[in-house]
């Protein structure tokens, strides 16, 4: 899974990009000329996993993770450019950071601090890019069905046509309610505002109170997606404090945690996501899967051969499990369910699948 850190100039993305996954990137290497994004291996915490990992301490325990990718910043108007969507494309969600800090030596390209803003102009920026790519292919499709006659084109040109006549209207294809199947097919397309976005505000260091209630940062409270904010700046400096210091500047800023606490907790909302356990003869280990997600499609997820090869799914939920004390206690008591793989697995299922 990528997640994907973007933006415009100077809003915090490498600040909050070290902040997430515990690197010490330079902040200002891009000035140096470097062009390569930063990435790195991000695990993702979860309470649930380390108190079933506690149940068989002689395992590994092997956190879900994601890969973290912080882009260089991208000029008004410029996501459309060739280099910059290619990575955009590729992104399982995208992380927008949004400024809301006041620096004179980094003016701000529109002469203004206002987040709503740069929101809009960053989500209309998105659906213009995709409303580019859908008009170039039915314009394709046009050029290719009057040559011959092709029933899947032509369904291929009837869901464009939607997908277009949303855009035009101001709606992002991820609003357009589209069903199973055709939601299916146009994530082919890999559209950017069909993708799972969060818009985290940059703010400063005066609006620390408002970090729990991000939407008070905002001119108007509805942006149609979800809202953080960090104050990149103080959070580093604390991010370098450890113990007791570190919870005495926390205090003092008024903080209650720093930002990558908040962003795991909202981050498989933000991406439609649960997780599932497994129990291994080596290893504990957390998964995620799309929420409604099938038990065969959560057997794929650790290989596909589980998945062609489905017989059934042992399931017990994390906490009952917690309760009885082990799997064995478990099957004991009768407390282990059977599933086939049309079970659609529940958010924080212990899942022992057995295959061909």
């Amino acid at each position: 899974m990528n997640l994907t850190l973007f933006g415009y100039p100077k809003t915090g993305k490498t600040t909050l990009f070290n902040l997430i996954s515990g690197a010490k990137v330079e902040v200002h290497a891009y000035e140096d000329g470097k062009r390569e994004p930063n990435q790195r291996t991000c695990p993702i915490p979860d309470l649930r996993l380390d108190q079933i990992a506690a149940l068989s301490p002689e395992k590994k325990k092997v956190a879900a993770a994601f890969e973290l990718i912080d882009l260089t910043g991208v000029s008004y108007g410029e996501v459309k450019n060739s280099l910059y969507l290619s990575a955009l494309r590729k992104a399982d969600g995208l992380i927008h950071i949004v400024r809301g800090f006041k620096n004179p030596q980094i003016p701000h390209p529109k002469g203004i601090i206002r987040p709503q803003d740069d929101i809009h102009y960053m989500e209309e920026e998105l659906m213009l890019t995709d409303l580019i790519s859908a008009s170039a292919r039915l314009e394709k499709l046009d050029k290719d069905l009057k040559k011959a006659k092709d029933p899947e084109a032509e369904k291929e040109r009837t869901l464009l046509n939607f997908v277009r006549s949303g855009l035009e209207q101001g709606k992002r294809i991820r609003d357009l309610r589209l069903p199973p199947a055709e939601e299916k097919s146009v994530r082919s397309f890999a559209f950017l505002s069909q993708k799972p976005l969060l818009h985290m505000i940059n703010c400063d260091e005066q609006d620390i109170p408002l970090v729990e209630t991000p939407e008070k940062l905002l001119s108007e409270k509805k942006t149609g997606s979800p809202v953080l904010a960090f104050c990149g700046r103080i959070e580093a400096e604390i991010a370098e404090l450890q113990g007791e210091e570190r919870t005495t500047f926390l205090a003092e800023y008024g903080l209650k945690e720093l930002s990558p606490a908040r962003f795991f907790r909202e981050l498989p909302g933000v991406l439609g996501m649960i997780s599932f356990f497994t129990i291994g003869k080596n290893e504990t280990r957390a998964w995620m899967v799309p929420r409604d997600a099938p038990a065969g499609q959560a057997a794929g997820a650790i290989h596909t051969d589980i998945e062609r090869g489905f017989i059934r799914a042992e399931v017990i939920a994390w906490d009952k499990l917690l309760e009885l004390g082990s799997l064995q206690a478990a099957k004991d008591r009768g407390a282990i369910r059977l599933e086939g793989k049309d079970y659609l697995v529940q958010d924080g299922d212990v899942i022992y699948f057995r295959f061909a």
